[in-house]
């Protein structure tokens, strides 16, 4: 099999980014792993052709030098919440993209994959939304000229370093009572492996060039349906009140403001559209064929790092 060449990932530490890069190491001659923090995910060191390097995404010049010589730039980086002045939605979604495009038409690189989200829309209410929208627009009108592109919208993505099951079991584990804003809002979540497969199968598939692919799971959830596959995977019972609207609302306003961010106004307006879809590519592993084995794994860890730290070992 002919090599894919040289690889550019941005969001290569993080939770897709890592599984892509695992991936394709053996497919490529080289990736090159674009972050801030070099020390992020450690294990993306033992990939022997793979080189992480530190640099701020954000500046054009850094990525017009990063990306000479490349042949494939696959863009994951994405944020829920915004912090500080730096990371918000519009640099990080719209600009960046401005800028990447940019980059790859410098360079002239042939092939770029581009990760979104089910709903980007610019008309949208939310500020996630509108920021990703923009984006697919400016690539379907600016980049397809000279680069054949991909872009993938995703509903919620799982698997074992997921940002939202996990969250969710450390949250119930804590809370005897827990109000559930949103309860009846719709996901179709897709297999974190399924989802970084299916990319990798469209780099030489023509038929995927130029094109907005919504990637989703087998099967639609309620918010609260999510909840309690959480709940029976770590074998506990809570008592969940599901919020209407205005509670829902006001529960955003207030956590917004608390650290952490766990629950934003941005969020509620996003979970107003249910993330599912009837078209593009469907994954066949469901949640329940995944999440109790990661969710139970990851508490059996804890309890094993607890008792280390009390009896004094560190090893």
């Amino acid at each position: 099999m002919q090599s894919l060449g040289k690889i550019i990932i941005l969001g290569g530490t993080g939770f897709i980014g890592s599984q892509l890069c695992a991936k394709l190491a053996p497919l490529c001659d080289k990736i090159c792993v674009l972050t801030r923090n070099i020390e992020a995910n450690k294990d993306l060191k033992l990939i022997p052709n793979l080189e992480i390097i530190r640099a701020n995404v954000s500046d054009e010049r850094t990525l017009n030098a990063m990306f000479s010589g490349s042949d494939i730039v696959i863009n994951t980086i994405g944020i829920l919440n915004e912090s500080g002045i730096d990371n918000t939605f519009n640099n990080l979604h719209y600009e960046l993209t401005k800028k990447i495009s940019n980059a790859i038409k410098l360079n002239k690189v042939k092939r770029y994959l581009h990760i979104s989200s089910l709903n980007a829309d610019p008309r949208a209410t939310s500020q996630y939304l509108i920021t990703k929208g923009l984006a697919e627009n400016y690539i379907r009108d600016n980049m397809d000229d000279f680069c054949n592109t991909t872009i993938f919208r995703p509903s919620i993505v799982f698997g074992e370093d997921d940002s939202f099951f996990n969250k969710f079991s450390i949250i119930l584990k804590f809370l005897p009572v827990f109000p559930l804003a949103c309860p009846d809002s719709k996901f179709m979540p897709i297999y974190v492996n399924e989802l970084t497969d299916f990319m990798i199968s469209t780099i030489r598939d023509n038929k995927t060039y130029g094109q907005k692919i919504d990637v989703t799971g087998p099967n639609e959830y309620t918010f609260r349906q999510l909840i309690d596959i959480t709940l029976k995977a770590l074998k506990i019972r809570r008592l969940i009140i599901p919020l209407n609207y205005t509670l829902s609302k006001l529960q955003a306003v207030i956590f917004q403001r608390l650290p952490g961010k766990l629950f934003t106004l941005d969020n509620f307006l996003s979970l107003q559209t249910d993330s599912s879809s009837n078209q593009g590519f469907k994954g066949k592993l469901s949640l329940e064929d995944i999440v109790p084995g990661y969710l139970n794994f990851s508490l059996k860890q804890k309890h094993i790092e607890n008792l280390r730290k009390k009896s004094g070992r560190s090893e």
